[in-house]
């Protein structure tokens, strides 16, 4: 992550401020490329190969994930960056009245697929961004969940809208270590762009933000497996070339010749291990 000296020394940190600069940073860095706001993750390619991984892989995360925050059957749940509906349409099966804002129209379309293959319940959906939803449109919920979903600016206002919106609690799940370190971006964007990586700001500062903000959260951290299984070397090359931003042929060989070494062929799939650690912050009304 490039991050700025916060301060003087002895002067009181702004976490918020930390927050909304480094994500001003990634993205401008993403315009830059060409991969503006939710452009990556509007692509018709990138969400089909996220939808798989998600429907076809390992449950084990996901049941784990909606086990630890025990959200009674029954409660009415608000899903902000639900994506294809990992957490919402399983919340849905358990007979919540689910509430999802997702700006992607690919990821909502994969979503509803997702919903009908297994016969969940209706899903409500917002198609915006968290920063640009109306309150009084969001509504009142009993527990708000975002999960590696707060690639957002205004976090101030993002969060203090999110705690408004929760009558009994409030579940953010995000990254003490960066994504983007198992996925070679520190390692292969200054070879391939000629600046350093910038990434969102991490859990640390997060859980900061909302003691700023009086909001006192609990904090559980996981080291989580984040090995990616891929179905052929062209569908790993691929998803390399989308999240580096890689155009030309001397970058592709740069990629190539990293993958080379990381990727283990496992049959007919390749695999690329790799570990993160995860913050999950909750707090109680």
């Amino acid at each position: 992550m490039c991050c700025e000296n916060p301060g003087t020394p002895g002067a009181a940190i702004d976490y918020v401020r930390l927050w909304d600069e480094q994500h001003a940073r990634s993205l401008a860095q993403k315009e830059r490329m060409g991969e503006g706001r939710g452009k990556f993750w509007s692509d018709q390619d990138v969400v089909d190969r996220f939808v798989r991984k998600v429907i076809s892989g390992d449950r084990s995360r996901i049941e784990n994930q909606i086990a630890e925050m025990r959200i009674p059957p029954g409660s009415s749940v608000l899903d902000i960056g639900a994506g294809p509906g990992t957490l919402a349409v399983p919340l849905a099966l358990m007979g919540c009245r689910v509430t999802v804002v997702e700006p992607s129209a690919p990821m909502g379309a994969a979503m509803d697929n997702y919903r009908r293959l297994v016969n969940a319940p209706p899903i409500r959906e917002i198609r915006s961004c968290w920063e640009d939803v109306d309150p009084a449109d969001a509504g009142v919920h009993d527990v708000v969940v975002a999960s590696r979903s707060l690639v957002m600016g205004d976090i101030r206002d993002s969060l203090l809208k999110m705690d408004a919106a929760a009558e009994h609690a409030v579940h953010l799940y995000w990254f003490l270590s960066p994504p983007f370190a198992s996925g070679g971006n520190a390692e292969l964007w200054p070879l391939l762009h000629g600046e350093p990586y910038c990434g969102e700001a991490d859990a640390d500062i997060l859980w900061n933000a909302l003691c700023q903000l009086g909001i006192y959260a609990n904090v559980h951290v996981e080291t989580r497996d984040r090995t990616q299984r891929y179905a052929g070397l062209e569908e790993l090359r691929e998803d390399y070339y989308n999240h580096l931003s890689v155009k030309e042929d001397w970058q592709r060989e740069i990629v190539d010749a990293f993958l080379l070494e990381r990727a283990v062929p496992d049959g007919s799939e390749y695999v690329v291990p790799g570990r993160s650690r995860t913050a999950h912050i909750w707090w109680e009304k």
